[in-house]
């Protein structure tokens, strides 16, 4: 809690000095939110976030600070099986490698997992445009793992409104377990990584297809590689260099707007489980965005993650991910743009983070409405 508490101080303190005299607004008020599977283990890996299918104009700049704080509690079907008879009697609600490499042996496919924490994951984000149509843009991911503090309130909140209870039945309240076992390989963390860490920075280059015509949407492509910048012995990267592409589609009316995208990865291994046998991932999204008015945008998006992970029988790591984010984002008079929201999954599966929040701001120039794409007017002008 020490470091969210200091995360958050620096995130005001950044959005302080992003509102000095002078600083110019965010043109991108109806865009996704740059949001990703925040899955725990699937953040070691490449996957491009959300986003429209803008670029920054030429010597037009954007930086960003988000933060995305989720709750994770997923783990192999017959681990979950075993706790909900006897985990707390048993166990103590603790799983330890022991317990996980015994379930693995009961597997038709030999493995087990689990992911039971909280992490907060920070990141820095700029992109520059180098002439018309083209950007070049940097991700600095800073991550940090713990036990958290949210498994009694979601336990309470299930059982007030009669919702099912996402397989958390007899496993400890805010513990850390990170563990997978399988195919040869071992990884198993009983306690956080300390401190807040760098994790692997990514690269992109952006070029626009298509500019918004009346009739027309945008469209634009990118190419994305994953440096392993960050440490793989504390789950703040894969260990390996990933790259992949995407395709995005824009298209605004009045106060509507919608996006659509399509990413491709081709991932290297998992150093710290190098016999694992990684798969290329996949992620596909959808967004709508409303423009109550000028300077508020209510946004709400989709998102569909084929994962690294292989398919398994009896474990849900490696099917599809589906997760709902829905929230804001407001352009001040003078300065940042502010966006925040929640994260939920929406299937039955335990291979997506349980809930979580974030919170950012947009600092752009030059002003906003200077997109390279510029045939594209303003939801409506301001009154």
């Amino acid at each position: 809690m020490l470091v969210c508490a200091r995360m958050l101080r620096a995130l005001i303190l950044a959005s302080c000095c992003m509102a000095i005299s002078g600083a110019a607004a965010a043109s991108d008020l109806d865009d996704p939110f740059p949001l990703r599977d925040q899955l725990p283990f699937k953040l070691l890996f490449l996957d491009q976030a959300p986003a429209g299918a803008d670029v920054q104009p030429a010597r037009g700049t954007r930086f960003a600070l988000s933060a995305a704080y989720e709750n994770t509690m997923v783990a192999t079907d017959d681990l979950v099986l075993l706790f909900e008879k006897t985990g707390t009697a048993t166990y103590g609600g603790h799983v330890t490698l022991p317990v996980l490499q015994a379930i693995a042996t009961v597997q038709p496919s030999g493995s087990s997992y689990i992911l039971d924490g909280e992490t907060l994951r920070t990141v820095l984000n700029a992109r520059v445009g180098l002439r018309p149509g083209l950007e070049v843009g940097v991700e600095l991911p800073f991550l940090s793992h713990g036990g958290g503090f949210l498994d009694g309130t979601i336990d309470s909140f299930h059982s007030r409104f009669s919702l099912p209870e996402g397989g958390r039945i007899g496993f400890a309240h805010d513990q850390f377990r990170a563990g997978y076992v399988g195919d040869g390989q071992t990884v198993y963390f009983d306690r956080p990584p300390e401190g807040f860490r760098l994790g692997d920075i990514v690269l992109s280059m952006t070029g626009a297809l298509l500019r918004e015509r009346r009739r027309a949407p945008a469209v634009n492509a990118t190419l994305s590689a994953k440096f392993p910048t960050g440490d793989f012995k504390t789950l703040d990267g894969s260990g390996s260099v990933d790259y992949g592409g995407a395709l995005r589609v824009s298209k605004r009316w009045g106060r509507s707007a919608i996006h659509a995208g399509y990413a491709f990865n081709v991932l290297g291994d998992w150093r710290l489980a190098p016999g694992l046998p990684i798969k290329n991932s996949r992620s596909l999204f959808a967004a709508y965005a409303f423009s109550p008015t000028p300077r508020t945008c209510l946004i709400g998006q989709v998102l569909r993650t084929g994962g690294p992970f292989p398919f398994r029988p009896g474990n849900d790591l490696g099917k599809v991910a589906m997760e709902v984010f829905a929230g804001f984002r407001h352009r001040m008079s003078r300065g940042p743009c502010l966006e925040s929201g929640f994260i939920e999954n929406i299937d039955p599966f335990y291979n997506t983070p349980d809930i979580g929040a974030f919170l950012g701001f947009i600092y752009s120039t030059p002003a906003a409405g200077g997109r390279s794409t510029g045939e594209s007017p303003a939801p409506f002008s301001s009154p």
